[in-house]
């Protein structure tokens, strides 16, 4: 009993754990990478590496306490229990909820221009007074580090779908959103992402020394402070300027793991779970048209038309024009229409799968035309030839649009140029009905 609870209740070697993350001496590991290879003989002019993929660690119990990661997870309850009693229990003025909106937004858009798309991604160049804003206002919602969210996201990238995914939706989708947070697995079991770029970065390694100080500072203190000390309202400050707000960011954030791989459309690639959503791309300031981005991970926009809500790419545009933001890294637009393309086409061939298009041809039995003949004099067939194909108009006649004697006068003949404008150019509807339904053979 005792062993289970030290999962859920705080020990003293699990605070010096946390502590240790909050205040890190080195920097985080980076993992191993999962895959080994072989080289071919030295004596090969071409090497050949092959492969091999280590197996993915299994959990040995299932069973919940096992895999309860009580330093982020009590962290999270607590403070979602604290917004739901603020939601019930603390009056939100409207000073205070103006402000937690528009807090809120700066917040959240520090994470998607700055944690996902600066340093994840590398979408673009940050200047110095940028990027250290970013830094700051991106513990404004307690989502980590730079660095491990970095970390995990690019996990994500390179694994998706699998189980080396942090955030897995084939886990489910409550784990994509929450679980993954509560029972997260560790980064060394989940496989290697290069985080090189971020170790070298002055700003990415000043956040990380002092995270615990920016944290506080952002997410707690500065709110607390302003809507006491500028609007009146320190109580609402703390539980709706603080934690209601990061808690709102952090579960905005959370869609893009679990909405964005549920709910949507895949106009560029169907080989992964990833969708595009207006609405998603709404409620997260444009990280909504995941397909897209899974596709093209460097374009510094995910909503890539014009029209696509994507707030993001709007904030990092106005920021390349004022000189804050540069080298805003586009796809070529050649290769993203392949994509749609692509797409367009395959969804097409699954949509045929499912319609009737009659006997196939070559499966059509064969006449002569004496014999096409004969069938209609000595056996009374109601067959037309059009194009070199036998088509039966006998359930068809009361149903001809121009009426029964034009379709009744064709009987026994090639109609081909009436068909085809010489009385009535007909459309493609008509072709494909009588293909569908009334070709019976074909003309040698």
């Amino acid at each position: 009993m005792s062993s289970a609870l030290s999962y859920y209740i705080p020990t003293w070697d699990g605070l010096k754990f946390y502590l240790g993350e909050l205040f890190p001496k080195n920097l985080m590991e980076v993992g191993e990478p999962p895959e080994k290879f072989i080289e071919e003989s030295e004596k090969d002019v071409l090497k050949k590496p092959v492969y091999k993929v280590k197996a993915v660690p299994k959990d040995k119990d299932k069973s919940i306490h096992t895999r309860w990661y009580w330093p982020f997870a009590s962290g999270i309850l607590i403070a979602e229990a604290v917004a739901i009693y603020a939601v019930f229990f603390v009056k939100l003025k409207w000073p205070v909820g103006i402000f937690v909106m528009l807090y809120g937004i700066l917040s959240g858009l520090c994470i998607t221009a700055g944690y996902h798309r600066l340093w994840a991604h590398r979408s673009y160049k940050a200047s110095w007074p940028l990027a250290v804003f970013l830094a700051i206002f991106g513990a404004a919602s307690i989502q980590g580090s730079i660095i491990w969210w970095v970390q995990n996201h690019r996990l994500h990238h390179r694994y998706t779908d699998t189980e080396r995914d942090p955030y897995n939706i084939k886990r489910g989708f409550w784990y994509a959103h929450h679980g993954w947070i509560l029972f997260r697995r560790k980064e060394d079991e989940l496989g290697y992402a290069d985080m090189t770029d971020l170790h070298a970065s002055k700003v990415v390694l000043w956040q990380y020394k002092y995270y615990f100080f920016i944290c506080a500072f952002s997410s707690l203190i500065l709110p607390t402070a302003f809507c006491g000390l500028v609007l009146g309202d320190w109580k609402g400050g703390f539980f709706w300027g603080a934690v209601a707000r990061l808690v709102g960011v952090q579960q905005v954030t959370f869609c893009v793991n679990s909405v964005a791989h549920t709910f949507g459309t895949q106009p560029y690639s169907d080989e992964q779970t990833p969708r595009d959503s207006w609405i998603t791309g709404i409620i997260t300031l444009g990280e909504g048209y995941h397909n897209f981005h899974h596709a093209f991970p460097n374009d510094y926009r995910n909503g890539v038309r014009w029209y696509d809500i994507d707030i993001t790419k709007w904030l990092l545009y106005a920021m390349e024009q004022l000189g804050l933001a540069s080298n805003l890294k586009r796809f070529p637009r050649n290769e993203i229409m392949k994509g749609r393309v692509a797409m367009k086409f395959k969804n097409a061939q699954k949509l045929a799968k499912r319609v009737d298009y009659g006997t196939p041809i070559e499966e059509l039995p064969m006449f002569t035309a004496s014999e096409f003949v004969a069938e209609v004099k000595e056996r009374s067939k109601k067959w037309i030839v059009i194009e070199g194909f036998i088509y039966n108009v006998e359930e068809f006649i009361k149903m001809h649009p121009g009426g029964p004697k034009l379709i009744k006068g064709g009987i026994g003949k090639d109609m081909t140029n009436a068909f085809n404008g010489g009385v009535y150019n007909h459309h493609y509807s008509a072709r494909n009905l009588m293909n569908s339904t009334m070709r019976v053979g074909k003309i040698i």
